[in-house]
């Protein structure tokens, strides 16, 4: 009589188990589905930041070629207007073509 209870025992707390274990794994799918989510658009916002560094860092790169560019054609627009006020002085009309800048 005593295994029969036993039994009746085991059964009961392997019904238990899987009811319990039923239930955790929902809880452990959900919670992973949340924590899926999360870590996406936790993803999505390092991509965003990211992507505006790498684009504001291009355009500081961009910017000093722009600016180093801007220093030697005012250094040559400087030489020519250098050029051209020597010319005037010394009496010389400058011309481009036929016609006469001064």
């Amino acid at each position: 009589m005593s295994s029969i209870i036993t039994s009746l025992k085991d059964l009961v707390a392997s019904m238990f188990e899987v009811i319990f274990s039923v239930f955790n794994g929902a809880i452990d799918m959900v919670s992973g589905l949340i924590m899926g989510l999360v870590n996406s658009v936790i993803g999505i916002v390092k991509m965003a930041l990211h992507t505006v560094g790498n684009f504001l860092e291009a355009a500081g790169g961009v910017g000093k070629f722009v600016a180093s560019n801007i220093v030697i054609i005012a250094l040559i627009a400087g030489g020519v207007y250098g050029y051209l006020q020597y010319q005037a002085r010394r009496g010389r009309p400058v011309k481009v073509g036929h016609k006469k800048l001064n």
